[in-house]
């Protein structure tokens, strides 16, 4: 058994130098002759092996059955399942995972939405407040231009404009303030000697209560006691 071993290593060895000596010779711009084959025959010969041995060597080392190539298509085959398993199971248990988290948002993401819905309602009124002041600002324009009107409705309609100015100025300083000392959409509404202001939050300490009747007295000039603070609770929606 060891010299058959033996044997075919040395076959192998032979072959590989032909194959290289052929390959050189090629590079080389030459011509492998009849004496370098005999060359390398003869030290083939030496190792006791023969021309057709070897072919028949060397064939065998090339050759590929249908059972050897059958065989490696099911080893293919079935590192691509084990890979598509893999996968599969990896994406599953991102699902999960997603599913998870999201079940476990549900209640603070309600929150969340009823509080900017909260939010949105009080920029809504805010906003609305300024539509109807712009259209108020329309109507005395136009009295103001109407060549029909008498001079002292004009007058009337020029004090209203400066009237209906100064309050939105006042209020305007107040939000901002309000907004600054970390009372977010609040809404400050002059009417007459009375001001309205409403604060997004679910409760006012006496403190916070004081520090806003001190911004909104300071900003409007009315008294202490012709403030109405409300609180809107965003839990409540």
């Amino acid at each position: 058994m060891k010299n058959m071993i033996k044997k075919n290593q040395m076959m192998i060895t032979a072959l590989a130098i032909m194959i290289a000596v052929a390959g050189y010779l090629n590079f080389a711009g030459t011509k492998v002759t009849d004496e370098d084959l005999m060359s390398v025959s003869g030290e083939m010969g030496a190792t006791g092996l023969t021309q057709e041995d070897a072919e028949a060597e060397y064939a065998a080392l090339l050759d590929l059955s249908d059972e050897d190539m059958e065989q490696a298509s099911e080893d293919i085959e079935s590192l691509d399942s084990d890979v598509t398993m893999a996968e599969s199971g990896s994406v599953d248990e991102e699902l999960a995972q997603a599913l998870a988290e999201e079940q476990m948002d549900e209640v603070p993401g309600e929150a969340v939405f009823t509080s900017a819905e909260t939010a949105s309602a009080l920029s809504g009124a805010k906003l609305e407040k300024e539509q109807t002041r712009v259209q108020n600002k329309e109507t005395l324009l136009e009295i103001i231009n109407n060549a029909n009107i008498s001079e002292t409705q004009k007058q009337e309609a020029v004090s209203s404009m400066i009237s209906m100015t100064d309050i939105a100025e006042k209020e305007t300083a107040a939000e901002i303030l309000l907004e600054a000392k970390g009372f977010d959409d609040a809404i400050v509404s002059i009417d007459g000697d009375s001001v309205d202001v409403v604060v997004n939050t679910a409760e006012l300490s006496e403190a916070q209560r004081a520090q806003i009747e001190d911004i909104v007295i300071r900003k409007t000039g009315v008294s202490a006691d012709a403030v109405v603070i409300s609180t809107v609770n965003a839990d409540e929606k």
